[in-house]
């Protein structure tokens, strides 16, 4: 009676679980597990056999081939359709697409005719194959496609089991960004695990085993992921969570322009005030996401105040109107007593929030503070070296002039030696001149008196001559 209803639908034995047990609810669409799908070579013969054709096709995906007939695969699948014209012979799927062969091979059972075997676990990949290759293509009335059979077991079997949607979202996590803008199956599993949970406040997401595998896709696909999230969960404080999660897993691995992009997903304005407060002191957090969660902290302490404040003036107002109408009307009640207590209260909470906000923008002003000290006396180091540098230049110019100098003075010097040489010599001369008018007779003559006065006065004069000269060489 089952397979009857099975037949009535056309979804006749199309899919099976092997090694599950579903509730009675969602075992319609499980076939007894005694069946075993048959290979696709064995369909592939069959089908030759049948109609007299060879197969016409060779398709590739992932460095496999498949010598498959046109039909079968046109008759089911839209893109293949628009792909394979008479004149095309040969197609290769993957790359682009993101098809494992394992994947294609269920595909192709499913476009010969083969009963189709879908689980938990390949659900994600077939629904991924079946949005790609656009297999919307019927048989007729009562016969359903690829992508409505993936659409109804995800419903009726995976969507009322957590675990089985657990298994789901970690297998699309391997298939972004086209299990997501093509399949649309990461928002499904969101949603289906935000309405299974009994409680949506969510205080802790790292003990949820399914958000643990979300740490470690690649930045690129965890935008798509943190977005799914984004618009599926109804709690914005699980967004914040989730990315702040995933920036302590990959830290170090991520860039700070990184960081930014994937905290814009996150509205603060949406977050609770206990996970702003959070977000505020977050030191994983970027400086440009702190910031702007800092503002709305204290927008939204001071409205609250500004209200608090509001509420707490009129219960003091109040006793005069008590004592006025003691006589004959209403005096202040108790539960205007309790809630001008709770006001006050939470007053207080407000103030040590605002406070704790302040003292994180104060050490945020001494972090800017002590960057541009650091950067001030670069400069003056900076500064300090070309100082260094230029008189270091003007030093050894100075050096060189003064080499000279000491050299003139040498020459000085030698200059001295020479006068003090020319002087010592003349001595002997006079004191020999001296010793031959004593000892030695005179001379006999006048011209040799005469010439004896003319070297004597020529050699002074040379002496003389080149004494100034020597001065002047000097100064």
């Amino acid at each position: 009676m089952m397979m009857r209803g099975w037949k009535s639908i056309g979804v006749v034995e199309t899919i099976y679980e092997e090694d599950c047990e579903f509730s009675p609810s969602s075992s319609s669409l499980a076939p007894s597990p005694s069946f075993r799908p048959t290979p696709l070579n064995s369909l592939v013969g069959s089908w030759s056999f049948a109609t007299g054709k060879k197969p016409e096709l060779l398709i590739q995906v992932c460095e496999k081939c498949f010598n498959l007939h046109k039909e079968p695969l046109t008759s089911r699948s839209t893109y293949l359709k628009r792909l394979l014209t008479d004149s095309v012979t040969e197609l290769t799927l993957s790359p682009p697409l993101n098809i494992s062969a394992e994947t294609f091979t269920l595909v192709a059972d499913f476009c010969y005719g083969a009963r189709l075997v879908i689980t938990p676990f390949n659900l994600a990949a077939i629904k991924t194959a079946a949005e790609l290759l656009e297999m919307t293509e019927t048989h007729g009335d009562g016969d359903d496609n690829l992508v409505q059979i993936t659409d109804s077991y995800f419903r009726q079997v995976v969507a009322v089991n957590p675990e089985y949607t657990s298994i789901v979202f970690r297998s699309c996590l391997a298939l972004l960004p086209e299990a997501e803008t093509r399949a649309f199956l990461l928002s499904e599993c969101v949603e289906a695990l935000n309405l299974t949970e009994d409680d949506n406040d969510v205080d802790d997401v790292s003990g949820i085993e399914w958000f643990s595998d979300v740490v470690k896709v690649r930045p690129e696909d965890f935008h798509i992921a943190v977005e799914a999230i984004r618009c599926r969960f109804t709690n914005h404080d699980v967004v914040y969570m989730i990315v702040d999660l995933y920036l302590r897993g990959q830290s170090g691995n991520i860039t700070e322009e990184q960081k930014i992009q994937i905290c814009n997903f996150i509205n603060c304005s949406e977050l609770s005030p206990q996970i702003l407060l959070e977000a505020v002191q977050n030191p994983i957090m970027p400086l440009r996401f702190i910031v702007r969660a800092m503002m709305v902290e204290q927008h939204s302490t001071r409205r609250c105040i500004l209200s608090s404040a509001a509420l707490a003036v009129q219960p003091r107002r109040q006793p005069r109107g008590v004592q006025a109408n003691v006589d004959g009307d209403c005096p202040i009640t108790l539960g205007a007593i309790l809630e001008r207590d709770a006001a006050f209260r939470e007053a207080q909470q407000l103030k040590a929030t605002l406070k704790a906000t302040s003292l994180r923008v104060q050490s945020l002003e001494q972090e800017l503070d002590g960057m541009k000290k650091m950067l001030t006396k670069s400069d003056q180091k900076q500064r300090r070296i070309s100082n260094n540098n230029n008189i270091a230049m003007v030093s050894s110019r100075c050096s060189s002039f003064h080499n000279g100098t000491e050299y003139d003075n040498d020459n000085k010097m030698i200059t001295m030696g020479d006068r003090l040489s020319a002087s010592s010599s003349s001595i002997p001369f006079d004191s020999t001149l001296r010793g031959a008018r004593s000892d030695g007779p005179a001379p006999s003559s006048t011209t040799t008196c005469k010439g004896t006065k003319k070297k004597i006065s020529r050699r002074l004069m040379s002496w003389l001559k080149k004494a100034v000269d020597n001065y002047r060489d000097a100064y």
